[in-house]
């Protein structure tokens, strides 16, 4: 996908966040439950107006971020970067808007235990942020130069020799923690996946670490 399309897709993301919650406005019943507890069950009931405070955050900073993709436009990492970054958003602002979507409308149902619905918010969110992960890990590899982005270590930026083995190291183990979590949203429950999530990531990011330092041992200088 081109990337001016892939902006396209990313703003699309940040308004559907106010744009669900400026709709539901006008149909909300004037209190509704606004925090639960780590059980699930609701301990705190307020006013559907509350609703507007994630928007109100999500806007400025995803302003910051689309700012923050511009400025790899004249970074080494060029487009690849750019690219990277813009992946990245649109997954992040995907998961906001389906967290939105599923507690508006358990604020239209009134929902006290969310144990009791049919969807697992936990696990819809660890496997769409699995997707992400596989994405962003197939374009590693196309960061060809060394910069900001990708697999950075004290190691990895030795050469563009071992630059290149890292990035290729890192999409594989980042698109592995990917599918880890996927597996993880399909077979695990509630929390447990993403227990399964942070254990691949962090596993991934020890090998991906190790790996760099094994890279610039065995490559020699240019």
């Amino acid at each position: 996908m081109k990337l001016r399309r892939l902006y396209a897709v990313m703003a699309l993301t940040v308004a559907l966040v106010p744009a669900m919650v400026l709709t539901a406005l006008l149909f909300l019943p004037d209190r509704i439950p606004v925090h639960y507890n780590a059980a699930g069950e609701v301990n705190r009931w307020g006013s559907k107006f509350e609703m507007l405070i994630f928007p109100g955050l999500l806007l400025p900073y995803g302003a910051l971020w689309l700012g923050a993709c511009r400025m790899f436009r004249g970074r080494s990492s060029g487009e690849t970067g750019e690219r990277i970054m813009v992946i990245g958003g649109i997954v992040q602002f995907a998961v906001f808007d389906l967290m939105t979507a599923y507690f508006l409308y358990t604020s239209f149902q009134k929902v006290e235990n969310l144990s009791l619905l049919s969807l697992d918010l936990h696990r819809l969110l660890c496997g769409v942020s699995g997707l992400g992960l596989i994405a962003l890990g197939n374009w590693m590899p196309k960061l060809k130069e060394p910069g900001p982005m990708g697999l950075r270590t004290p190691w990895s930026v030795k050469n563009e020799t071992v630059w290149r083995r890292c990035q290729r190291f890192g999409g594989w183990v980042m698109a592995a923690a990917g599918a880890v979590c996927v597996l993880a949203a399909l077979l695990a429950e509630g929390l447990w996946c993403w227990l399964w999530a942070a254990l691949a990531l962090a596993v991934s990011g020890i090998a991906g670490a190790f790996y760099s330092w094994h890279a610039a041992k065995t490559t020699p200088d240019e």
